[in-house]
């Protein structure tokens, strides 16, 4: 008797979920979502009751073997189910998608057609635009600063003669440390090598 139920179950739920899904309106979809979790539940409870049932044979672990190849093979189904809805939702979701980026494409693409009044609004603000920037005050010379200028004949001489000397001060202090060094060379005592 539990073994009836349970085939017409999957006979009935087979047949009102396998109902071509593309197109379909979100209201029927929910429908048949509600109607794979309703036929979840009730096999559920049927195999509850059959896995009962075996408790009370002789052969316990073949008969729940069996109800439990049932419930995966019922699990399957109703997977397949909910994966071919999730499809023809994403599906449906994409092709909206599409649609709204055509639409934006073309929105994109068509000229914008003015009204006169639109285009007379336009020109009126692009004029007081320009009129508030001719009122700007113009930047001041003295405030700005002074360009540098080139140094006279006088300055360039003078800049040349302390380049020199420093020049000269450089190289004296170079030869007075080679001589301090050599100094020191030749007073430093030289250490026997280690034996």
């Amino acid at each position: 008797m539990i073994r009836t139920r349970m085939i017409g179950l999957v006979l009935v739920c087979g047949g009102c979920i396998w109902a071509p899904v593309l197109g379909l309106a979100q209201e029927a979809a929910q429908s048949q979502y509600d109607d794979i979790t309703s036929a979840r539940t009730r096999a559920e409870a049927d195999f509850a009751e059959q896995e009962q049932a075996c408790y009370g044979r002789f052969t316990v672990q073949s008969c729940l073997d069996r109800v439990a190849a049932k419930r995966r093979a019922l699990e399957r189904d109703l997977k397949k189910q909910e994966d071919s809805l999730n499809a023809a939702r994403r599906q449906q979701r994409a092709q909206e998608q599409l649609q709204r980026s055509a639409e934006k494409a073309r929105d994109r693409e068509t000229p914008i057609v003015e009204s006169p009044d639109f285009a007379a609004r336009r020109q009126l603000v692009q004029n007081e635009k320009q009129e508030a920037h001719r009122r700007l005050p113009l930047p001041s010379v003295a405030v700005s600063k002074p360009l540098p200028t080139a140094p006279s004949l006088a300055e360039q001489s003078a800049m040349k003669d302390a380049h020199a000397a420093k020049q000269r001060a450089a190289q004296e202090r170079r030869t007075a440390r080679d001589e301090r060094l050599r100094d020191a060379k030749e007073t430093t005592p030289v250490l026997p090598l280690p034996q």
